[in-house]
């Protein structure tokens, strides 16, 4: 990493000194590779970087062209990142990996971070007068939920601001992942297994993501034509094992399967069945959503969508980054959570 940004800040400081004129083309990949003594992806990385602060154009064919670089040209050089309103997620794997994701692109976009694990209520204020000063350029919220104290006064300001994980459906510039489209995967995953009886274990009903989840939970067993019955969708399922859950396994009516938000709640769902003697998959099958809030998931072969959090972190960066240097706000942007397969879901018996 440390030889590959050498060779960008030396290829960099060659154009701004006018070794090569705009206008013109940089030697070939393989030239330059050879020069900087670095690999082919390695010059295809850095080129790329280079056209992002506007120094080149690259064109498939014909190589990299040195434009009219102008200093006086917006550059994303040093952003303000806050974790949430209250200093940091009450996940903190999610929050760890999703800082982590911001670090890294701002790192290989040569952006300074500024970060504030603070609870002050008067932080706002200091991002908008550390913006009039010229000492950032941007904020990047990791979450956040009050919109209007928050987010709003720095949109008042003029001041670029990317939210990276929506998590509470407000209107902002923001990065995310579809809720709704996650819960009907599972569901549809879980119906060509065999499986007609289906739950639910999310977390509060007001909460953003998980009314998404509820939604789509629904209308995925009212499409279906499947059974519904309120004991199934189970909310604020934390204790392990949960009295409520281990009340509810192994009965002639209880589900074959479940669907949980958060991979915790699995965690919950093991710890019950083990409890009632019951085991996974042959008894009861789980998929769930996060791969990031139970570190032993993977180990007992827990099928999970796999939140994308250093992803989301590292759009943040560029969301923010277009932002800056075109001066318009992006459209946000929803990614994928790709599922892992690790062998909780079987076939009922």
């Amino acid at each position: 990493m440390k030889k590959m940004q050498g060779g960008r800040d030396l290829l960099r400081q060659e154009i701004l000194k006018g070794h090569y004129k705009p206008g013109t083309y940089l030697p070939s990949v393989r030239t330059l590779g050879l020069r900087l003594k670095l690999s082919k992806s390695a010059v295809h990385t850095i080129l790329g970087m280079l056209q992002e602060e506007g120094m080149l154009q690259l064109s498939p064919g014909r190589g990299a062209l040195v434009t009219e670089f102008s200093s006086d040209k917006p550059i994303l050089r040093h952003l303000y990142m806050r974790p949430s309103d209250f200093g940091t997620f009450g996940y903190l794997p999610v929050a760890t990996q999703t800082m982590c994701g911001v670090c890294r692109a701002a790192e290989m976009k040569n952006i300074e971070v500024t970060m504030s694990f603070s609870d002050s209520a008067g932080l706002t204020e200091s991002m908008i007068n550390a913006y009039s000063r010229g000492e950032i350029q941007g904020v990047i919220y990791l979450q956040c939920q009050n919109y209007n104290e928050l987010i709003k006064p720095l949109g008042k300001a003029g001041i670029p601001c990317v939210v990276a994980h929506d998590m509470h459906g407000f209107k902002a510039v923001k990065g995310g992942i579809d809720f709704r489209r996650i819960t009907r995967s599972a569901i549809d995953y879980l119906m060509p297994r065999g499986h007609r009886r289906i739950g639910l274990l999310t977390g509060a009903a007001d909460d953003y993501i998980y009314s998404e989840s509820i939604a789509a939970y629904r209308q995925a067993l009212a499409d279906y034509g499947l059974e519904s019955h309120p004991e199934w969708l189970m909310t604020e399922v934390l204790k392990t094992p949960s009295e409520q859950l281990v009340k509810l396994l192994g009965g002639k009516k209880s589900p074959t399967a479940f669907f949980t938000v958060r991979d915790y709640r699995a965690q919950a769902l093991y710890a019950a069945a083990a409890f009632k003697g019951l085991r996974i998959p042959n008894d009861i099958s789980v998929i769930s959503f996060d791969d990031c809030t139970w570190p032993e998931a993977a180990s007992l072969g827990l099928t999970t969508f796999h939140e994308p959090l250093r992803e989301l972190g590292e759009n943040a960066v560029d969301m923010l980054q277009k932002w800056v240097t075109s001066g318009k706000p992006p459209a946000n942007r929803l990614l994928e959570a790709p599922l892992i397969e690790r062998g909780s879901v079987n076939n009922p018996g």
